[in-house]
């Protein structure tokens, strides 16, 4: 593995575990292996670096979220639809969601970007099931919040360890119940 892969990968473990102001560049390229000269080569320094780990795990879920819920039929299925690309990027690699879901705070309201951002996306989701009436009028605003909150609050206490080991997948089926109650919920 060459070098830019090895510095992703620990700065994830370093921004999980230390937090990204508390992380250093000597700490992360102590755990790539590599010196630091090597990560300033590839980033100006750890706040690039985590912008660009976060930015990249957040287009992804974005364009998941888009691709397959545009692709589903029915304010239901899109529920569905939402809540498998969250539970798809945690399982394939929970540290990536992990520092996603705790550092979001600290990067979204830095980088939305025109309505590419997962909120966005289901918001303009629910904004269309209500233009043709599939969902009775609400605010689409609280309803993408809240609808991502019942994924994200399930994520946090995955990784707070409430949930043991299973793969956030395994709570699809109740997180897609919980969503589908906000969405019809007046």
């Amino acid at each position: 593995m060459s070098a830019k892969p090895r510095i992703e990968r620990a700065a994830l473990e370093v921004f999980v575990r230390d937090g990204v102001d508390a992380a250093t560049t000597r700490a992360i390229a102590a755990e790539a292996g590599v010196s630091e000269g090597a990560l300033y080569r590839h980033y100006k320094g750890k706040d690039e670096l985590a912008v660009s780990l976060f930015m990249t795990t957040h287009r992804r879920l974005s364009s998941l979220i888009a691709e397959s819920a545009g692709q589903a039929v029915g304010i239901k299925a899109k529920a569905a639809a939402i809540v498998a690309a969250y539970c798809q990027v945690a399982d394939e690699d929970w540290l990536t969601f992990s520092f996603h879901l705790t550092q979001v705070h600290r990067f979204i309201p830095h980088y939305q970007e025109d309505g590419r951002d997962p909120v966005s996306v289901t918001e303009a989701l629910i904004k269309q099931a209500m233009i043709t009436a599939e969902l009775p009028p609400a605010d689409p605003r609280v309803l993408a919040a809240m609808a991502i909150g019942v994924i994200t609050q399930t994520a946090q206490n995955k990784a707070y360890g409430r949930l043991g080991d299973d793969p956030l997948s395994a709570h699809a089926g109740l997180m897609t119940a919980g969503v589908q109650a906000v969405l019809f919920a007046r």
